[in-house]
């Protein structure tokens, strides 16, 4: 992306880029967006150019600080497949929230489901560590318990015929009813938010995950959350200054996505993360399919560490992704969300650009390494890439790409794949395909 001086507020001077940069360092830094300078008929440009980060932040002008616009970066599959993708992980990779001002005009680019998530989740962190109190409580009960209101029973229950009719007034041991009435209105308003994506799977999920939360805090009045009734102190437990932020974001209305506000929260999301959390799901049900055992450095437990013996030294260990030990056979994966396997399947290696190829041979010596660290007699080291996809995040290969080459050293068979996954299926059958071509290529390893 090029932006020109007149584009971000600038003055018609050569040192609007410096003071560009420096207003916007810290937005730019969390999306990780990288600059260059070009020149193009004359004028001075600002090149941005985005990583590995999904996300919304504001521009500020390098004049008067203010906000002027914002910039968002979109997923490259498209916004159905990163939400499938969220939805099948359980949203265990969340986007980060707030900490910057509200960016303009995102609201009405991003799904609500990107946002609504992690503020659904801290609902449920705060409903799950709830602590209970005791609240005053006036009932009719058919059995006294606590203070009985005996005028009311002589002068309204005994005349009627009620003779089991008791007014009681104790104390029980509840939630603190003001909290759970403003939990379920921030609740009831998140599903509104979301009811016009329905047509995304992680929408219709965590709709279903809202209607069991409010199952949990059971019927009542619903109250929307006070001005002033939204502060944690500031020697509050972590779950619960995030659960109260979310609260007062709903409240606010500021910007979860959709049709109630043109301006949206500021947020970034690394979609490599995302990617692994992916491949990670997806091995598992290879796993099942080929009687498997996987294990993941997520977990810790992939991790191989390094036996120095000189005070010299360098790095502790190398964690792989992960492992899939098979009978006779370990498999190590480590997930690359990078484009390298879909520019090899269209052109020679000598034709890549230098820098790619030194960052793929950087990978391929790193997936060579991780063969070193098993005892089985067939050895598999696999990178894993996204599936090449469509300007509309549809699969023009549906098959999977594999490249595959056989290392043989002693009586030591070494085998190193570069294949590819789908960020995000179009069906049943489409995930059926996938897992039996990879289960195939497993399975017919020499």
């Amino acid at each position: 992306m090029e932006l020109c001086y007149d584009e971000v507020g600038g003055p018609d001077r050569p040192d609007w880029i410096d003071s560009f940069l420096t207003a916007n360092r810290d937005a730019l830094a969390r999306l990780a967006i990288a600059t260059s300078v070009r020149v193009k008929e004359g004028r001075a440009l600002v090149v941005l150019t985005s990583s590995d980060r999904l996300g919304a932040i504001p521009i500020r002008s390098p004049i008067t600080r203010k906000i002027t616009g914002g910039l968002l970066v979109e997923p490259r599959f498209g916004w159905s497949s990163i939400g499938q993708v969220l939805g099948e992980v359980g949203f265990r990779v969340e986007p980060e929230i707030g900490g910057l001002a509200l960016v303009p005009g995102s609201a009405r680019e991003v799904p609500p489901w990107v946002l609504a998530g992690p503020l659904v989740s801290r609902v449920a962190a705060l409903i799950a560590q709830m602590t209970r109190i005791f609240v005053p409580t006036t009932v009719e009960r058919e059995m006294p318990r606590g203070t009985v209101d005996w005028n009311c029973y002589a002068g309204r229950a005994l005349p009627t015929g009620r003779w089991t009719s008791f007014q009681c007034s104790y104390s029980e041991l509840s939630s603190d009813p003001e909290l759970v009435a403003a939990l379920r209105w921030t609740l009831r308003r998140v599903g509104q938010d979301l009811e016009p994506a329905a047509d995304f799977l992680v929408a219709r999920r965590l709709m279903e995950r809202i209607g069991d939360l409010l199952r949990e805090l059971g019927p009542g009045p619903t109250r929307r959350p006070g001005l002033g009734g939204l502060v944690a102190p500031s020697i509050a437990p972590e779950w619960l200054r995030l659960a109260v932020e979310a609260m007062a974001w709903v409240r606010d209305e500021r910007g979860l996505g959709g049709a109630r506000s043109l301006d949206g929260l500021p947020w970034s999301l690394p979609v490599n993360s995302v990617w692994e959390a992916w491949v990670e799901a997806f091995l598992h049900s290879l796993a099942l399919r080929l009687g498997g055992r996987l294990s993941t450095g997520r977990q810790g437990s992939t991790s191989r560490p390094f036996v120095w013996r000189t005070r010299t030294r360098s790095m502790g260990h190398l964690a792989p992704d992960f492992l899939l030990e098979l009978p006779g056979r370990a498999v190590w994966i480590d997930a690359k969300y990078k484009d390298h396997l879909r520019r090899l399947a269209v052109q020679d290696w000598s034709g890549l650009p230098v820098a790619l190829r030194e960052s793929h041979r950087a990978d391929m010596h790193q997936a060579l390494a991780y063969a070193m660290f098993a005892e089985a007699p067939r050895v598999d080291t696999f990178l894993v890439y996204p599936g090449t996809v469509g300007p509309a995040g549809e699969s023009v290969a549906p098959e999977p790409v594999f490249a595959l080459a056989d290392l043989v050293a002693g009586g030591r068979q070494v085998r190193l794949g570069l294949g590819s996954i789908p960020f995000g299926f179009q069906g049943p059958a489409h995930r059926e395909q996938v897992v039996a071509a990879w289960e195939k290529v497993l399975r017919d390893a020499a």
